[in-house]
């Protein structure tokens, strides 16, 4: 099986004279998995490109390729199997040039549909580096794993067991039976109340305890120690940790504060029964909702950032900056739609049929895409709004720019 590098290189090699490359990223989240709406949203893209792909006059066999490029598409993920272990995926296809690939993704910008000369890989190759390499710790009393998660796979690269006490009996007088503990209460002491003879048991609970809290530092310690080897070897980029312990948060208090930087937060799971599949699920859940928890703080750095000129909210506004390489963050709230206008050559998306290079235009059904598509070509980040309170503070779209005008 090609990795996602051999794939990205085989789509960037794509070339034709004759036939068009059909794009389409998917979202393939809960939401658009219930009832298979994913399918729906596909037959509605399709449509619509139906539509406008008759108004650019291409030729008939140009067109059959194109629709036979959606017939392939509509079978591929008609199909459950060809869609597990993902949240979103990318497909490009060129039935006239017999070319059809298919890539994986753990989530997408948006639902695109897009016809071109060329791949569209972009994407792709931004979610890679927006997501980096990530490190996941899992630990519970005594057994420590370490995975590496990227776009691509999960990798175990370290799995160790810690001696640890245990419970071997109810606190009675005695402790022979406690492990690592032998003969510690195997003398007298007399009690307040009682006979003379009668064992404290508190005092064997307080030293098993104490023992427990010796074990849990040590074994944090431990960790640490593995952990920061790990980053040396490998430098990830954000760091998970996952456990069922109640206690797990204390661990930050051993970090080196390289990794505290990197850490992203906690997962529930415990190392010893969970598997891998399960564990990359886990993970970029807990990305997408800390993805959503940064939208309120984007809205408000975009207030802010206007007032000193280095934002700016609307879509024709964002276009203008666009066109010269000032867009550094796009925000784009996830149903936004609206029609218009690409310049043949240059790809310049615009709102009126205007080309600004006397070039030939075309129309298409959502510019937002096309907007997408530049943008990431800027090497600019992409930020999709989710929240209905954040995307009333957007006028279409908005932007951080690189520099103030």
């Amino acid at each position: 099986m090609a990795s996602l590098k051999e794939k990205v290189e085989n789509l960037i090699a794509f070339k034709s004279d004759k036939y068009f490359m059909t794009n389409l990223y998917l979202r393939l989240g809960v939401e658009e998995r219930t009832d298979r709406k994913y399918l729906r949203n596909f037959k509605n893209l399709a449509k619509d490109q139906r539509e406008y792909l008759q108004k650019r006059g291409l030729g008939k066999e140009v067109l059959e390729s194109v629709e036979e490029d959606f017939k392939k598409i509509e079978e591929f993920i008609s199909e459950p199997e060809n869609l597990k272990g993902c949240r979103g995926i990318a497909i490009f296809s060129s039935s006239g040039e017999g070319f059809f690939e298919v890539v994986k993704l753990p989530y997408v910008y948006r639902d695109r549909l897009i016809v071109d000369r060329d791949a569209l890989v972009r994407e792709i190759v931004s979610l890679d580096e927006e997501l980096g390499r990530i490190a996941l710790l899992l630990i519970d009393r005594k057994h420590v794993r370490f995975f590496l998660v990227d776009i691509e796979d999960i990798v175990e690269v370290l799995d160790f067991v810690e001696p640890v006490a245990t419970r071997a009996h109810k606190f009675h007088s005695g402790g022979s039976m406690l492990k690592g503990a032998e003969g510690t209460m195997k003398f007298s002491m007399p009690a307040r109340f009682g006979g003379p003879n009668m064992v404290q048991h508190s005092f064997g609970e307080y030293r098993f305890h104490m023992r427990i809290q010796e074990e849990k530092h040590r074994l944090f310690k431990i960790t640490k120690d593995a952990l920061m080897e790990a980053f040396k070897e490998h430098k990830f980029d954000k760091l998970v940790i996952g456990s069922d312990r109640e206690d797990i948060k204390e661990i930050e208090n051993h970090l080196h504060t390289y990794l505290r930087e990197r850490l992203v937060g906690y997962i529930k799971a415990n190392p010893s029964y969970i598997n891998e599949g399960e564990l990359r699920e886990k993970v970029f859940d807990l990305l997408i909702q800390k993805n959503r928890e940064e939208e309120g703080k984007l809205i408000k750095e975009l207030e802010e950032l206007q007032g000193k000129g280095l934002a700016v909210n609307g879509t024709s506004k964002v276009l203008e900056q666009l066109y010269i390489g000032n867009v550094r963050l796009l925000l784009v709230p996830e149903d936004f739609h609206k029609k218009g206008y690409i310049c043949e050559e240059s790809h310049l998306p615009m709102l009126t049929p205007n080309c600004p290079t006397k070039e030939k235009v075309y129309e298409v059904p959502d510019i937002v895409d096309e907007v997408i598509e530049f943008a990431l070509e800027e090497r600019a980040s992409i930020k999709t709004i989710h929240l209905p309170e954040n995307k009333r503070k957007i006028d279409g779209l908005a932007c951080f720019m690189r520099f103030s005008l």
